[in-house]
């Protein structure tokens, strides 16, 4: 079968970062991913402080994704880097 996995596949994993490898963990989640799909994208306010900091904050709180440990679910326009859906990386 063309579908069958192999121990070589994952070899790239060996390089990547802790957060990469994270990430790459939670996108192949279903979970994570139907809760993505549910929920709607987040815009951030951009709050110019008077000491020339610039403070992000986002409209409002969102649940579903404070419960994976983030602030909001990102929507990205490109693919990620093997083409599986448009999850951001």
């Amino acid at each position: 079968m063309s579908g069958d996995l192999h121990l070589g596949d994952y070899d790239y994993v060996r390089l990547l970062t802790r957060s990469r490898v994270a990430w790459e963990y939670l996108r192949r989640n279903p979970d994570f991913g139907r809760d993505w799909r549910c929920s709607p994208p987040g815009r951030p306010i951009a709050i110019r402080l008077r000491n020339d900091v610039t403070l992000i904050r986002m409209r409002r709180r969102f649940l579903c994704a404070e419960a994976w440990g983030l602030y909001t679910f990102r929507r990205s326009a490109r693919k990620c880097p093997q083409g599986r859906g448009l999850l951001a990386n």
